[in-house]
């Protein structure tokens, strides 16, 4: 195989197709990848590297230099060594910046460097079976974890000798990857049985399924999507997870102009955002984060909100996302154009946001360097 050339097929679909370093590693595989799966994971880490390494290395070659041209830098150079800090870190020097300017810019690195490091944690699926069990699974095939003592149902996997995706726990839907962060969302949320639940933008249902979980599928739960696509692969994949059908319905809507009879007791807005908090998962967000991406999620976010807010009683907001525009600004547009109250979450883990905002002491920021999380931000709305 001409590894400059495969390389530079995955950095085609993450910088012109804009589709995450997964997607394009298959369409780049396509053909290719003849090997077992030992080869095809070898591929897969050195594409994840790759793009991961991808501003460090544009850093060296100078602007203009094409796709396999860097690869073939990259392939030849195994150690990197930059000088400027957005350069070792491969991010975009904006982002740096901003982040810098944010938390200093001694946090900003540490935080940074902690993001490209990805932490598997996964949720075990009580729905299916309990925690011991699943433990139990995870030692038979040599995983080294621990159980987190604040949410009993995580746990962070920290060594497999196979794919977690391949872990039998996880082939059988009784385990599930699952960021920690992602759980804290829900847990902001605090279901509680008997409650009528909103989850405006569900699919693919990881936090839904958790919500049936954690109040053992005793709440109504109203999942809405806009993708048809994905509702689809959502109703099949909560079946495999074993949330109770009279639980759960399922509707494909816009919920941004979406109405409902009546309202819910409590509404989940995991709003659709620019990932900036998910880079550690998909390392082509490091070179395709845009400030026109941010400023589109921001408004889309403040539409979803705008109409939630006259749907349901309480509401938690939350995106994986590092940059105020998406946290702590649309908080602020809660409290001063909405007329909606912030309510802090009463979660285990949690830092207060940004601190130059007034609102930094009343919503939640996790962070990569101090969570071992994706970057996320909660806010708990009442309007």
């Amino acid at each position: 195989m001409e590894y400059d050339r495969f390389l530079a097929r995955v950095a085609y679909g993450v910088l012109r197709l804009r589709v995450s370093v997964d997607v394009a590693f298959k369409r780049a595989c396509r053909g290719v990848c003849a090997g077992g799966v030992d080869e095809r994971e070898r591929l897969y880490d050195m594409a994840r590297r790759f793009i991961s390494d991808y501003v460090k290395v544009s850093c060296i070659a100078g602007p203009g230099v094409k796709p396999r041209d860097l690869a073939r830098l990259w392939l030849s150079n195994p150690n990197l060594e930059v000088g400027e800090p957005y350069c070792r870190l491969s991010v975009s020097k904006w982002v740096y910046d901003k982040l810098s300017s944010l938390m200093g810019e001694g946090e900003a690195y540490t935080m940074l460097e902690a993001a490209n490091k990805r932490v598997w944690w996964l949720r075990i699926n009580t729905l299916k079976a309990s925690v011991e069990s699943v433990a139990r699974s995870l030692e038979s095939e040599g995983v080294e974890f621990e159980v987190d003592p604040r949410y009993y149902y995580m746990v962070r996997v920290k060594n497999s000798p196979k794919p977690v995706r391949l872990l039998k726990a996880v082939r059988e839907f009784k385990a599930i990857p699952q960021d920690i962060a992602s759980a804290a969302v829900v847990e902001a949320l605090n279901p509680q049985p008997g409650d009528s639940i909103l989850d405006a933008c569900a699919a693919p249902g990881i936090k839904t399924s958790l919500i049936a979980m954690l109040t053992e599928g005793k709440t109504r739960i109203t999942a809405v999507d806009i993708s048809g696509r994905r509702v689809a692969i959502m109703r099949k994949l909560m079946r495999k997870l074993g949330v109770p059908d009279e639980s759960l319905e399922i509707i494909v809507g816009d919920s941004r102009k979406l109405e409902f009879k009546g309202r819910h007791d409590k509404a989940l807005i995991d709003a659709p955002c620019s990932n900036s908090g998910a880079i550690a998962k998909d390392p082509g967000l490091k070179i395709t984060l845009t400030e026109g991406k941010i400023r589109y999620y921001s408004r889309l976010q403040k539409e979803i909100l705008a109409n939630i807010a006259s749907h349901a009683d309480k509401i938690t907001y939350a995106t994986c996302s590092l940059m105020p525009e998406e946290g702590e600004e649309i908080a602020l547009y809660a409290e001063e154009t909405l007329g909606a109250k912030l309510e802090k979450p009463n979660i285990k883990i949690c830092r207060p946001g940004y601190r130059g905002y007034r609102v930094s002491d009343s919503i939640c920021r996790l962070y990569p360097h101090i969570h071992e999380s994706e970057g996320f931000i909660i806010a708990n709305i009442i309007p």
